[in-house]
Formats: C-alpha cells, sequence, structure tokens
C-alpha cells in the first residue's frame, strides 16, 4: 500500500475522529453512546478503517516489513497491543461483549494509528501534524462560540453539571478538555496563526470547557516551554524584520481586545471567576475512593462484583467513577489495570525520551489532567489523538 494512500486515510481517520463525537453519532440515529442496538455500531468509524487499514496492509505486505517502520517503538508496540488482547479476554469472560467495544474505541485505536503513521514519508507527517493543530484551533472556537450563545452543537444535556459546558465536536466536556490541552502545547506552532493567539483560544476554550483542572495544568505546561526563553529575550531579545514586528503588534493588540471583550460582556468572565466553584461533578471526583474502601482482596485483583457495580451510585451519588485508575480497578482488577497502564503510557514515554521539551509537557499534561475525570474509562478518541502527535511531532523532529 502506498504512503499517498494511508496518508488519505489517516487524513480522514482523523477528520472523523473530531467530526463525528459521540452524541453527534447518536443525533444521526446510531446507537454508539446509548444502551442498545446493534452491536456493531458501538465501535467508532475511525476504528473501522483503521483495523480495516491495517488488515489490508499485513495481506499485502506482511507482519515483519511494516513493524520495521517502527523502529525501536516495534518491541514495545508489540507488547502494548498484547496487553490490550490480554485485557478483551479477561473482560469477555467477565462482562462479554457488553463495554468491549470501549477497549477497542480507546485503547486500540491509538496503537493502530502509530502503526500505519510509521508507513508515511516525511512530508505527509507535516501535513497531518498541521490537520491536527487546525482541527483542535477550530473545535476551541466553536466552544467559545458555544458558551457564548449558550447553546451546544449537539443536542446533549449533562445534569450532573451546574454551569453551562460547551461541548464542541469532541461532545463531552471534560473529553474536550483532556485533548484540548494536552495536545495544545505540541501543535500551537503548527500553524500559520501567532502562537499568542492560539494560546489565547485554547484558554478561553478550556474554560468554555469547564475544566478547572485542565485550565491549572495547561498553564503549568506553558510556563515550562516559556520559562526557558525567558532569559535570552530579556537579554538579547529577538530578531525579527520590522514588518513581522509591526504585524505582531497588530495582532497582539487585536487579541488583547478580542479577548477582553470576551471576557466582560460574554458569560466566559463569570465562568473564570467562579472557577473554584464546586459541583457535584467536582465533588465526586473526592467521593470515588469511598469505592475502594468496598472492595474485598479478591476483587481488588480481579474487578469488583457486579453487584457492588450496580451500586456505585448508592455510595457516590452519581453512576459514573471520575478516576479512569479506579474505574479500572473497579471493572478489571488491578491486574488488568497494570497491563492498561503499560499500554496506555509505555509507548508515550518511548516517544519522548530525547525529544523537544513540548512533546514531554503535551504527555505530563494528559497524565496529570486525565486523572482528573473519567474520560480513559469511555470511549474516546484521546489516545489516538495523543498518540498521532507525540509520534508525528518525534518524527519530524528525527528528520530535521
Amino acid at each position: 500500500m502506498r504512503s499517498e494512500n494511508i496518508y488519505k486515510i489517516m487524513f480522514f481517520t482523523f477528520l472523523c475522529s473530531f467530526i463525528f463525537g459521540g452524541y453527534v453519532l447518536e443525533s444521526l440515529g446510531i446507537q454508539y453512546v446509548s444502551e442498545g442496538g446493534n452491536p456493531l455500531v458501538k465501535i467508532h468509524i475511525s476504528t473501522y478503517i483503521l483495523m480495516l487499514t491495517v488488515g489490508l496492509l499485513t495481506l499485502k505486505q506482511g507482519i515483519n516489513a511494516p513493524l520495521i517502520n517502527l523502529k525501536d517503538l516495534r518491541g514495545t508496540w508489540i507488547l502494548s497491543l498484547l496487553c490490550i488482547v490480554g485485557v478483551i479476554l479477561y473482560g469477555l469472560f467477565r462482562f462479554g461483549t457488553s463495554g468491549m467495544a470501549y477497549i477497542v474505541d480507546t485503547m486500540v485505536s491509538g496503537l493502530l494509528a502509530i502503526y500505519l503513521l510509521s508507513q508515511l514519508k516525511l512530508e505527509h507527517k507535516k501535513k497531518l501534524l498541521r490537520l491536527l493543530a487546525y482541527l483542535l484551533f477550530i473545535n476551541a472556537v466553536i466552544a467559545i462560540l458555544e458558551f457564548i450563545s449558550g447553546n451546544t452543537l449537539v443536542d446533549v444535556d449533562f445534569s450532573s453539571f451546574s454551569h453551562f459546558r460547551s461541548t464542541a465536536l469532541l461532545t463531552h466536556p471534560l473529553n474536550n478538555a483532556l485533548i484540548t490541552a494536552a495536545l495544545a502545547p505540541l501543535l500551537m506552532n503548527q500553524t500559520r496563526f501567532p502562537a499568542s493567539l492560539y494560546f489565547t483560544v485554547i484558554f478561553l476554550a478550556l474554560f468554555a470547557f469547564g475544566g478547572r483542572a485542565a485550565v491549572g495544568v495547561f498553564l503549568f505546561g506553558t510556563f515550562i516551554l516559556v520559562a526557558p526563553k525567558i532569559p535570552a529575550f530579556l537579554t538579547k531579545g529577538i530578531k525579527m524584520t520590522k514588518m513581522r514586528f509591526a504585524a505582531l503588534q497588530a495582532l497582539t493588540f487585536c487579541a488583547v481586545i478580542f479577548t477582553s471583550l470576551i471576557i466582560i460582556f460574554t458569560p466566559i468572565g463569570s465562568r473564570i471567576l467562579s472557577k473554584l466553584h464546586v459541583d457535584g461533578s467536582a465533588q465526586a471526583r473526592f467521593d470515588v475512593f469511598i469505592i475502594l474502601e468496598q472492595l474485598s482482596p479478591l476483587e481488588w485483583i480481579f474487578g469488583a462484583s457486579q453487584e457492588l457495580i450496580n451500586n456505585i451510585a448508592f455510595y457516590i451519588e452519581i453512576d459514573v467513577i471520575e478516576n479512569y485508575l479506579i474505574g479500572w480497578i473497579v471493572s478489571f482488577g488491578s491486574i488488568c489495570t497494570f497491563l492498561l497502564i503499560y499500554s496506555c503510557y509505555k509507548l508515550p514515554m518511548k516517544l519522548v525520551r530525547n525529544s523537544h521539551i513540548r512533546v514531554s509537557v503535551a504527555l505530563i499534561v494528559f497524565i496529570i489532567v486525565s486523572l482528573t475525570n473519567n474520560a480513559l474509562t469511555t470511549k474516546t478518541p484521546a489516545l489516538l489523538l495523543l498518540f498521532s502527535a507525540l509520534y508525528l511531532s518525534r518524527s519530524l523532529e528525527d528528520k530535521a
């Protein structure tokens, strides 16, 4: 299979992962999120595309040839895939096919994406990284417009939130916040927009999503990126043409005015002022640890009993575990949780080794923000987009 064809497929896959969020599919009559319906529609179209492409590539080139392109990632990639297969088999034993689409969509898709991205030429990798940057920016702009208007693009009701939260294209607010905060440090310099404008839009969008932890961690990550450049800026300054300096001044002025107007005259201002408000969703992040106290030694190893899983709302008043690590322990036990952690983070940690600091910052932001919600215990393109952005960024550095 030619690199050009794989590039087109990955381009379409990224578009699908952004545009066709879970509740977008529901609005189109596809029971992707809700209970019931055909099990085949429980797996996202982007995952089907990845699986089909990997299958065709393997049939044409065999197993070894494509794996060679993974280079130093090959061993970790294979082990990560085996870990997920092990969890899927255990999940099938415990729950049957119920919930296994989540493992495929959330965990497997990221590994398949790296497998295909490793077959691409450098020019195609540059274009895909730029595509992700623009998609993230557009998603953030939509979130801001939703918050200003007080209406979401997709009809979604989240009764657990006491404040309005934007859903944008990726539909769930906290899933949006996780993806936006983690990818922005990597993608901020990949568009024609000034980094200051990109930062401003992302910053406002995180408030629109209601991601309080995401805002704080994103600012911390941005500071890590900027801090090493401050001494040189103060002592030597920055060399640039007069035309570029004038354009930068004008854009900065417009950005400041634009941001001020949005904060003053839209609900985002009040949302920023109330960012420390603890609603039912935030309180659930503290209450969730009560669940661990209910587990017996055997349940710690093999997962909670179905009775406990069915009565989670009795202990924490909502039926959602707002911490994916605890969610994994409750569902699969500590052994499978270890396998899932390995499959999620071993490959990214290899990618950040000897890479630019922004790659490390993106992973750190993702890890910290993800611990504040249940994004990785639901069907989400978070790992697909993270793995892809990390791999593409590292690949471009290696060729630089």
